[in-house]
This record gives structure tokens, sequence and C-alpha cells, in this order.
């Protein structure tokens, strides 16, 4: 009786592996299939690493990264406020608040000493994805306040839409780092410019995914989000939030990456924010 229970619980724990594995794979939306039939094909399509570099403890102190109860990280966040934390509508469409563990003060996806936060709400925009990619955004309510200290920090949010053409812009994840592999164990990081959305729409095949709720990164072929890479944080070089990962062509094959614009965003954080503290 002893063996039959200890291999029932195995198989449930490698059933909970491959789901939360399956869920982790949608963790970065893939461009449309009308997007990526007008996009130029020239460009390669082989699987290749993502470029970019490991983050060194302290780089990246909003970050926290989202996984299942079980501890299998699917997507990234920011903190934002003592119990809040924003991050991408996709990660959390259709998931329970009680579920989710957030780890904080971490490099590492899987860590066992790692700060660890649970949520008991979940707010997704109401007009998540009507249409689709837009309103890809929400907020996460913690259970307890957030401990800050050297390596957990909140981020300040961009409240203004002043981003200059070609302005450095810098985001780090536990995406795949390359397009048929598992999500990374190390937070990576890169560098992109600010790309307008004229501009974006032309680079990914006049598409009307984009408009002036998001903020396009160019980056060099080779470099860019990737597989659970959606709700990583996309900062400013004064260290504002100014974007959420979206959606993209992954991974790194030279197109633009979308993120969803937080300065767009800013009344409705701000509100849902207000809303939860008047009950």
């Amino acid at each position: 009786n002893t063996m039959r229970t200890l291999l029932s619980l195995l198989l449930t724990l490698c059933l909970l592996q491959l789901l939360a594995v399956t869920h982790s794979v949608d963790g970065l939306r893939s461009a449309s299939a009308s997007t990526l039939a007008a996009l130029p094909q020239q460009q390669s399509f082989s699987a290749r690493i993502v470029g970019g570099n490991e983050a060194a403890l302290g780089d990246w102190p909003g970050i926290v990264s989202i996984q299942n109860r079980f501890g299998f990280p699917f997507c990234s966040g920011s903190i934002i406020d003592d119990r809040w934390v924003l991050t991408a509508g996709s990660c959390l469409s259709g998931l329970r608040a009680p579920n989710l563990l957030l780890l904080a003060g971490t490099t590492a996806s899987w860590n066992l000493s790692a700060v660890g936060y649970y949520a008991d709400k979940i707010y997704v925009h109401c007009n998540y994805d009507k249409p689709l990619y837009h309103n890809d955004i929400a907020l996460i309510h913690l259970t307890t306040d957030v401990e800050y200290n050297d390596y957990i920090k909140k981020l300040p949010l961009a409240a203004l839409d002043e981003l200059q053409l070609q302005e450095p812009l810098n985001f780090a994840g536990w995406g795949a780092v390359e397009e048929e592999g598992s999500i990374s164990v190390p937070l990576m990081q890169a560098s992109g410019s600010y790309l307008d959305v004229p501009a974006c729409r032309r680079a990914l095949g006049n598409t009307e995914n984009v408009d002036e709720g998001h903020v396009c990164v160019q980056l060099p072929q080779g470099q860019g989000m990737c597989y659970s890479d959606a709700g990583a944080p996309l900062i400013n070089a004064q260290g504002q939030l100014v974007g959420i990962g979206n959606w993209g062509v992954p991974c790194g094959r030279g197109f633009p990456d979308v993120y969803s614009r937080v300065a767009f965003y800013h009344d409705w954080i701000r509100s849902t924010i207000n809303g939860y503290a008047l009950g």
C-alpha cells in the first residue's frame, strides 16, 4: 500500500509538471497567422539561442517569477506597490489567485531559498484581448506586504508617454533561450531601441495588432523575447517601467518585440489599486 501510494504521488507530480510546462510554452504570445504570413520571408527562421546575458543579483530588484503552487515558473511580473504585481493578462486569464506563487529577490527561477509571496486577487483588464493582443495587462494582489531590501524593490511606473525614437530600453525575463528549448533558470537580460507605432507596424507586415497601447522594441536578429517572457518588464534609462511583455515573433528573428505600454494603462492601474483599497 505504501509503494502504491508513492507511485501514485510520483505520477501526479509528473502530470503536474507536464501541465506546467505546457502553460509555460504559452508564456509569450506568438504573432497571429495573418501577421506571420505577411512578414518578409528573407528572415532566418532557424531555431537559435536568443541573445542577451545573465543578470546579476540586484540588477532587476523589481522582477518576480510567477509560478504555480508547485514551483513551476511560466511568466514574469513587476512589483509596483507594497502588495501589487503588474503582469500580462495572458499570463493569468483563467487562473485562480490562490494557485500562484511569486518569487522575489532572485535571479534563478528555481530557487528554494528565494522569498515567496502568495496572492488572493487577480485583476485582468476587462477588455483583455478585445481586439486580439490589446489590453493584455493584469494586476496581482498579494496576501502580505513585500519586504524590501537591496534585492527586492518596487519599480516606478512611467506615468507619461515620453519615449523617443531609438531610445534605449532594457528588458529581462526567464523565457526560453532557444525556440525549441525550455525556460531559462538564470534571469536573462538584453537591450533594444524604441520603435514608433507606424514603423513597428510596417516591420510586422502592416499588422493591425499594434497601436498606441503598445511599445515596440527593435533588437538585432538573434536577440529578443521568447516563450515564457510574457509579463516581463521593459524599463527605460531612468529605471521606470514602460512596458509589459505582450507578443512577438519568437524567438529573436529580427522582428520587433511588442509590449503593453504602461503609460497608456496608468489610469487603469491606479484605479484598480485604489478601488481595492476602498473595498
